[in-house]
């Protein structure tokens, strides 16, 4: 097995992995980050997490049109937890932080808005539980393409601009 071959049988390990567990392996588009900004409304006192986001294309983005904003995000990847820490150190960019884990396992009361890209049967299950305890009244969840059934949030559909819609749940 040649390095080229090793590299696509970790990816797609860690892909599988990744959509069995919580996600789907794919970004946000491109297009979507300057509408999700405009949407979100980042105050400087917020503090933003985008959970297991393989890529930080979305924190990247935020930070740097959001200076003041602490913008955090959680990886359980090890292979793309050392990627972005790369990333970061390069960019430049102070107001983030990476940490390695679970996002399941981490104290989410501390954060004002929480963004994710996940199927909506774990979220239902596993992570909306743990938001009902917040109470934070500016606290808003974020899930970008998929609709979320809950008992908890007030739900807000933004269109789609050109293929996926994003819902804001606030209390």
């Amino acid at each position: 097995m040649n390095s080229l071959e090793f590299i696509i049988y970790i990816i797609f390990i860690i892909s599988v992995f990744s959509f069995i567990s919580l996600a789907p392996w794919i970004p946000t588009r491109w297009d979507d980050l300057e509408r999700l900004n405009d949407i979100l409304k980042l105050q400087k006192w917020e503090k933003f997490l985008e959970m297991w986001c393989w890529n930080a294309k979305v924190s990247f983005y935020l930070a740097k049109n959001n200076p003041e904003t602490s913008i955090v995000w959680i990886e359980l990847s090890p292979f793309f937890y050392i990627i972005s820490k790369i990333r970061v150190y390069f960019s430049g960019i102070k107001n983030m932080n990476i940490i390695y884990g679970n996002a399941l396992n981490l104290d989410l009361s501390e954060f004002d808005v929480i963004y994710v890209f996940w199927l909506p049967e774990t979220v239902t299950k596993k992570v909306f539980p743990k938001l009902s305890k917040i109470n934070n009244k500016n606290f808003r969840f974020i899930s970008y393409c998929f609709k979320m059934t809950n008992d908890y949030f007030k739900e807000k559909k933004y269109k789609p601009s050109q293929k996926y819609a994003i819902y804001e749940y606030k209390l």
